[in-house]
């Protein structure tokens, strides 16, 4: 199932008091997660959808305690999202050498990445301000023999980056990452109705928060969503052709789609969901 945007009945308080129930799977074996020390990221305003992630998670965590096989849920697996995101980046990133999942949840797309084995000896990251989502994470990496060291995750939260120099954050590469990776997670943050210190709805804010984490000069992000069109997530990214992010010449560009079976209704030709990438110039 895909989480349904309310634009005006969610406070910042409240969205996403109840996570969106993604879709279900039964997840197969992949290589994945260290232990780094859980990084003391702030969660300013947004405590009680925080709890109520962790809460989820906690309850996967206990499902996967009784039966390893049972790693939770994989956002858009109906559409088989992972396998096309990783043909995708086979053919746009097959140099990359650094990976991160924003809003990981158990890990599953970082596993099918490291398990794929064509960016063997590269830096794979996941990162979720939920502490029972790295939690869950780290305990399926540690179940599936996954090397310690090949894949890390950590409690962190993308929209409470500061401004001062990410790299200071022990999650982000020097130079930053080759390729972010957002599976569902733009459309969670659009669940909620609050609105930054500047009048802007929260995700308004989005892209000008990953695009410090992205390597300048080439760095990708793929955003896959199951409300927003194709031509809305390049709005909601680009706001406009150019845009700057924090005064400093930063700009994303569009750089490509993945292809999804189609469905036409009353004339119309669409799909389920969209998976659109974006390069840092």
């Amino acid at each position: 199932m895909c989480p349904t945007l309310r634009s005006h009945d969610l406070s910042a308080e409240e969205s996403l008091l109840e996570p969106p129930i993604p879709n279900q799977s039964s997840n197969s074996k992949s290589p994945l997660s260290p232990s780094p020390p859980i990084h003391p990221f702030s969660v300013t305003n947004r405590p009680k959808k925080k709890k109520s992630w962790d809460e989820t998670y906690t309850l996967e965590s206990q499902n996967f305690n009784a039966d390893p096989a049972n790693e939770g849920h994989v956002w858009f697996s109906e559409s088989d999202a992972e396998l096309r995101i990783l043909s995708f980046l086979r053919r746009i990133a097959p140099e990359a050498r650094s990976f991160l999942d924003i809003g990981t949840g158990n890990g599953h797309l970082l596993f099918e990445i490291v398990e794929e084995g064509s960016w063997d000896g590269g830096l794979f990251v996941g990162v979720d301000y939920s502490d029972g989502a790295v939690a869950l994470a780290r305990s399926i990496a540690k179940g599936r023999g996954v090397e310690e060291g090949k894949v890390a995750f950590w409690v962190a939260d993308i929209l409470a980056l500061g401004d001062g120099e990410v790299e200071a954050e022990e999650w982000v590469p020097r130079g930053g990452f080759d390729v972010c990776l957002d599976k569902g997670t733009f459309d969670a943050i659009s669940l909620g109705d609050g609105r930054l210190p500047d009048g802007r709805r929260v995700y308004e804010g989005y892209a000008e928060r990953v695009v410090r984490v992205m390597k300048r000069g080439g760095g990708l992000l793929v955003v896959t969503s199951c409300n927003w069109t194709e031509e809305e997530l390049k709005g909601k990214m680009l706001a406009s052709e150019g845009m700057v992010f924090a005064n400093e010449g930063i700009e994303l560009e569009y750089h490509g789609r993945i292809e999804y079976p189609s469905f036409s209704f009353g004339g119309q030709k669409g799909q389920t969901i969209s998976s659109v990438c974006f390069r840092r110039k």
